[in-house]
């Protein structure tokens, strides 16, 4: 049974409360457009929410935040808040590479990278991975290839999205040695180098010698839930916004070519489902979901698009979040924030994962306790979960990072009280893919069909950054749209 109702007829549907539904949301309800946000859950957030654990009050999935761009000002997330006017603090955070071995416990080796040096940093990497310094031809070999990708605008980078970043390298590298670098990259891109294509590692690449290294940053204050999820639905709702919870939506309405609205079942009545009406409808969640759960037909995309949302799914793999209470401190809480692990004891330095001290995440702690965080990321090559998600591949990543965890810090497992494990999915690799298009903000075909979220632009900036970004030109689309 589907019941229609005049009260749920709106100007703008919104499928998805996470940080892109919100962003776009708010912008547009600021403008007096009669805008709501359909969420599955009972609450916004999406990949952003904070749990309870064991006392704790942590993000539900570990993430860090990162500017291409420079200073945080430069951030999308940043010019977010500053539009709406909107209080945003921020810390920015250490991110070194760390080396570790069982031949010696407890002794670190850290390396990171320093904006001053610009694409001279992987120079530095490279001596600190391997132990030996590079020779002058290979130094030579990767400025020219960082003096390229830092010329290529982001159009011409849009341009090359169906070349893999793999053959490019073995394609216009001769020198063995930097080919062998830039094949490393992996760990840092977070997915094979084969699987990304060369214009969204172009952009990023370029940054070194534009801006220097990256920059790792996160909110002064509250966990991402309550530093960004809280104040943009609360402004959402405060200029006329409404968040319909606890309903899934089941198809986006095409009639002739134009969106319509929606479709969705009412979570606490599974029988009863509700048509909500409306010109726009902008898909907030990952777009090759919306296709897998036939949100948004097969039928309805163009023949490249519908190729690049195939290449996107395959990329899309869960990454591992832990979570660790320990009886006592372990860690040093003076220490290193984010630590990118590599374990010397699989032959050459193994990316294993990321691991963080819960105060780097302002969680809430108990009281004599410390909480601990990991991430093994599943698209790298040492940790491939596969799809879908193998819990053989999961328990061996897990495995790798304790076993790096305790030779960095011994004692680690022995104090660990409580451990806790969320697989979740991870933030815009999956539009790394290499791909025949770049998806846009807009269906190239259904009008008034529009896009938001990570699952779309290869070419921008990194992780939930991108959410923002694309609000602001999304808007100006919807609103052209509304008016004519």
């Amino acid at each position: 049974m589907v019941k229609k109702a005049a009260a749920k007829s709106f100007d703008v549907l919104i499928i998805g409360g996470g940080p892109g539904g919100l962003a776009i949301g708010s912008l547009l309800a600021r403008d007096g457009v009669k805008t709501a946000i359909i969420e599955k859950q009972s609450a916004p957030g999406g990949r952003l929410r904070s749990v309870d654990f064991h006392g704790c009050r942590v993000d539900s999935a570990i993430h860090f935040l990162v500017s291409l761009a420079g200073a945080v000002e430069r951030t999308y997330t940043y010019k977010m808040f500053t539009e709406l006017r909107l209080p945003f603090e921020y810390k920015t955070v250490p991110w070194p590479m760390a080396k570790i071995t069982k031949e010696k416990p407890g002794q670190i080796e850290f390396f990171t990278m320093d904006p001053k040096l610009g694409a001279a940093n992987f120079f530095a990497f490279f001596a600190f991975a391997t132990g030996v310094d590079m020779d002058e031809s290979t130094r030579t070999e990767l400025t020219r290839i960082a003096t390229i990708t830092e010329d290529m605008s982001e159009q011409e980078c849009r341009k090359v999205v169906n070349v893999s970043f793999a053959d490019w390298l073995e394609k216009n590298t001769q020198d063995p040695m930097a080919k062998a670098v830039l094949q490393n990259m992996g760990p840092i891109i977070g997915a094979p180098i084969k699987d990304v294509n060369f214009g969204m590692v172009a952009n990023a690449f370029g940054t070194f010698n534009r801006v220097g290294a990256p920059l790792i940053w996160y909110p002064k204050n509250g966990t991402l839930e309550t530093a960004i999820i809280a104040p943009l639905a609360g402004y959402f709702k405060e200029h006329g916004g409404k968040i319909i919870t606890k309903r899934a939506v089941r198809n986006v309405i095409i009639e002739r070519g134009r969106a319509k609205g929606v479709i969705a079942s009412d979570d606490d009545n599974s029988f009863m489902m509700e048509e909500y009406t409306a010109p726009v409808v902008i898909c907030a969640m990952p777009l090759f979901q919306a296709v897998a759960q036939n949100i948004i037909k097969r039928s309805t995309l163009t023949k490249d698009w519908a190729e690049t949302v195939k290449r996107a799914a395959d990329l899309a793999i869960h990454d591992l979040s832990g979570f660790y209470l320990l009886d006592r401190d372990v860690i040093p809480r003076d220490g290193h924030g984010w630590i990118h692990m590599f374990d010397t004891d699989y032959g050459i330095p193994t990316y294993v994962g990321d691991l963080c001290l819960g105060t780097y995440t302002n969680a809430r702690e108990v009281p004599g306790k410390q909480l601990v965080c990991g991430l093994v990321v599943g698209s790298s090559e040492a940790n491939n979960f596969g799809i879908p998600t193998r819990m053989d591949m999961v328990r061996a990543g897990r495995r790798k990072w304790l076993a790096a965890a305790e030779k960095a810090y011994p004692g680690f497992n022995k104090a660990i009280q409580y451990e806790g494990m969320n697989l979740q999915l991870n933030f815009t690799r999956y539009a790394y893919a290499v791909s025949p298009v770049e998806l846009d903000i807009q269906s190239p075909n259904i009008k008034g069909l529009y896009f938001a979220g990570d699952s779309i632009w290869s070419i921008g900036t990194p992780m939930s950054d991108k959410c923002f970004q694309i609000a602001f030109p999304l808007r100006e689309r919807v609103l052209q749209y509304l008016r004519a």
